[in-house]
């Protein structure tokens, strides 16, 4: 049951979804991309477009974050992919293209003079069109330096989803419309690292990129408006302290950790959203939407030179309203190592129990190492505990566990990482021992080879199968550069990865850093 993702609304109500199992590329690290869920989590609402390249993710790792991956930073990569320069203010880029022969596929790359990244995959033939811009800036970002203030200011958590439902508003109305009227359909959402926004079309894709970097760079606040959209978010909090589900979660993330951010809801509280101001709006927009801070994906039939002029359009009016002379600065608390509890029990209105348990880990470096361990522990969680796996069939068929039950593994910016297990089970204590049981015999007696490599391959396939999609396509792009690897190369690091790689990784998952989060029905 990872963690949803908050997105946005509509004038015809919520709209988003989670981002811990999005439709999206997924080669690895979790975050938005899970293990090949052997129960997926009730979705409130539909889920934000992302690519479904594979099973474990990566939320973005690696210093400030969302930090974790800070954006000019680059992994490693394979032989024959060349990767984007991070460009100095005032220096323009020349186009570099990364190709890869065996996936038969390009990326071109340029960053622009004000900072702004431009990522374009080319799809000749392919009819729709997908284009993401995306803002290094999540949930756990409350904590920066002001230019200007000798200490860190810290703003209300929930700040950075709130931003995201306003910067729908503009001086022409509900952006929302102004892109159906164009004939494309747009959402965003809010992840604790990162909020993107993204559009598809079949049709008018100049102006809808046009729109896209207009309403996201240049907001428009107004007390009323503000005042209106506090009510929407409200509401949303209250719909999400309903719901199991995530109230398990939030409940483990606050035992696993003491001080991370990320034990914060990513919409924020009642009383955290009812501090939120014009003045904080605009101070988060101008510290974090800045242009060095953003990236922009497009993939489809497109002209690469083309959609780099239209982004460079505005380069010059955005550079003027960002103070891109003074480095983005964030702060994060310290985190133990040890969990903050090992447990949390709930009542809510459900008819049977549900309980998750959740193991602590330490993040591997920023790049393409933390893919690589999550995508490690990915294999042996989905070895250990997936669908085909003897655990599953064997207490699927006693009646422990269901179609609920998941196993899945999150890293990202800010240096969080840790493993979820669980779902609805009428034995909440029997099933936290049993895992842990499997969990101690998978260590001790190892792995299937054969398992592992068709889990292997299936991972591979999927992530063939995910260039067929162009938001896919462009989100699994998105995701990896945010995260410092290259999305080309990942077959190779994928075919480098062994059955001892694996059950080493699974060994190194310390089993005494675990907590236990548990939601009960109120008669029981």
């Amino acid at each position: 049951m990872p963690r949803p993702a908050r997105g946005h609304r509509s004038r015809r109500g919520l709209r988003g979804g989670t981002r811990e199992h999005p439709p999206r590329l997924r080669a690895g690290l979790s975050g938005p991309a899970r293990l090949p869920r052997a129960g997926a989590q009730p979705r409130l609402r539909p889920p934000p477009r992302r690519s479904t390249i594979d099973a474990t993710r990566v939320d973005r790792g690696g210093g400030g974050r969302g930090t974790r991956w800070h954006p000019g930073r680059r992994g490693g990569h394979a032989p024959g992919h060349r990767l984007l320069p991070r460009a100095r203010r005032g220096h323009a880029v020349s186009v570099v293209v990364r190709q890869s022969p065996r996936l038969e596929e390009a990326v071109h790359e340029r960053t622009l003079d004000d900072g702004l990244r431009v990522h374009v995959i080319p799809k000749p033939g392919y009819q729709s069109s997908f284009a993401i811009l995306l803002a290094d800036y999540g949930s756990i970002d409350n904590v920066f330096w002001v230019p200007g203030e000798e200490a860190p200011r810290e703003v209300p958590a929930g700040i950075a989803h709130f931003l995201e439902h306003k910067l729908f508003e503009d001086e022409a109305g509900d952006v929302f419309d102004q892109f159906a009227r164009l004939g494309a359909s747009a959402n965003a959402y809010t992840y604790y690292g990162e909020t993107a926004y993204h559009f598809s079309t079949s049709d008018a894709f100049e102006r809808c990129l046009e729109l896209l970097l207009e309403f996201v760079t240049t907001p428009y606040f107004t007390d009323e408006q503000i005042e209106k959209e506090r009510k929407v978010i409200a509401q949303e909090i209250r719909l999400y302290e309903d719901a199991p589900d995530l109230k398990a979660h939030l409940n483990l993330l606050r035992c696993l950790y003491h001080r991370h951010p990320i034990r914060e809801d990513i919409t924020g509280s009642l009383e955290s959203i009812a501090r939120i101001d014009r003045e904080l709006l605009q101070l988060c927009h101008r510290t974090f939407y800045r242009p060095d801070n953003l990236l922009l994906v497009a993939c489809g039939d497109l002209d690469p030179a083309r959609v780099f002029d239209l982004a460079a359009r505005g380069a010059e009016a955005r550079a003027a309203r960002a103070n891109l002379a003074v480095p983005l600065r964030r702060a994060l608390p310290s985190e133990p190592l040890g969990v903050a509890s090992p447990r949390a029990c709930e009542r809510m209105s459900v008819s049977s129990p549900r309980v998750l348990l959740g193991f602590k880990d330490r993040p591997a470096p920023f790049g393409p190492p933390r893919l690589r361990a999550a995508r490690e522990l990915g294999f042996a969680l989905e070895l250990v505990f997936g669908r085909s796996s003897a655990f599953f069939e064997r207490h699927c068929a006693s009646g422990l566990i269901d179609d609920t039950f998941s196993a899945s593994y999150s890293t990202g910016r800010g240096d969080y990482a840790h493993a979820v297990l669980g779902g609805e089970t009428p034995d909440p204590e029997g099933l936290v021992a049993a895992c842990l049981e499997e969990l101690v015999a998978a260590r001790a007696h190892g792995l299937d080879a054969n398992d592992f490599r068709r889990l292997r391959n299936s991972s591979y396939g999927r992530f063939l199968r995910g260039f067929n999609s162009v938001e896919q396509v462009a989100c699994g792009e998105a995701d990896a550069t945010l995260q410092g690897w290259d999305l080309l190369a990942y077959p190779e690091l994928l075919e480098a990865i062994s059955l001892d790689d694996v059950e080493a990784r699974l060994r190194a998952l310390d089993l005494e850093a675990h907590a236990v989060s548990l939601v009960r029905p109120l008669e029981d």
